[in-house]
């Protein structure tokens, strides 16, 4: 099948897409609010952008439109911070009803029953269950389109502080089976690590 995106509706695109970029890392990010209102939301639109300064990126799609921005992105507006929680599968859950769409207001710590847990150097607490915490602070935010639920915003955090459980760290690196993140697919799907294979670089 050839395709041609500009002939699709928003809906299709967006099938397309999650379909297609398969599997993708989940950022569980935790903002506060200016009066310190906390807010919790997972983001499957998550990578790396740089190591030097060191920088993670999410990429929040909006509402109505693309004109009304999510609540985390309001905050990060607000305060210029938030904290980036890597979530392992015993949890996989929680974040799942962090997804829903609440009252500005609302408490999705309490609403999931997950953990707030005061940060080093930023002002919105992270999820003590999450044995990976990037504390960060706005580096740089790009608005990109404006069709639809399509329409984004790009936040760039630099991590100025970074937190690992002693039990999955040595020498810097990750043990991965320990962590045991899953990631998004398509529709409702989330998938596991599985199996994990080591290739001599060439």
């Amino acid at each position: 099948m050839e395709i041609n995106p500009e002939k699709l509706t928003q809906q299709e695109r967006y099938k397309l897409l999650i379909g297609s970029v398969i599997p993708r890392p989940i950022a569980l990010v935790s903002t506060a609010d200016a009066r310190g209102n906390r807010n919790l939301a997972p983001f499957s639109y998550f990578t790396i952008a740089a190591v030097n300064p060191m920088i993670v990126v999410f990429f929040p799609l909006r509402f109505k439109e693309g004109k009304e921005r999510k609540d985390t992105v309001k905050n990060i507006f607000e305060t210029g911070q938030f904290v980036v929680n890597i979530a392992s599968a015993d949890i996989m859950e929680q974040l799942n009803n962090a997804s829903g769409v609440f009252d500005k207001d609302a408490d999705e710590f309490e609403i999931t029953g997950l953990t707030p847990i005061k940060s080093s150097m930023v002002k919105p607490d992270g999820v003590q269950e999450c044995r990976i915490r990037m504390e960060c602070e706005l580096y740089k935010m790009l608005a990109i389109g404006d069709e639809g639920s399509g329409g984004s915003d790009a936040i760039f955090g630099k991590v100025v502080h970074y937190y690992a459980d002693d039990a999955l760290i040595e020498d810097y690196k990750i043990d991965e089976s320990k962590l045991n993140a899953f990631s998004r697919l398509g529709g409702l799907k989330y998938g596991l690590i599985g199996d994990i294979k080591e290739i001599p670089r060439p």
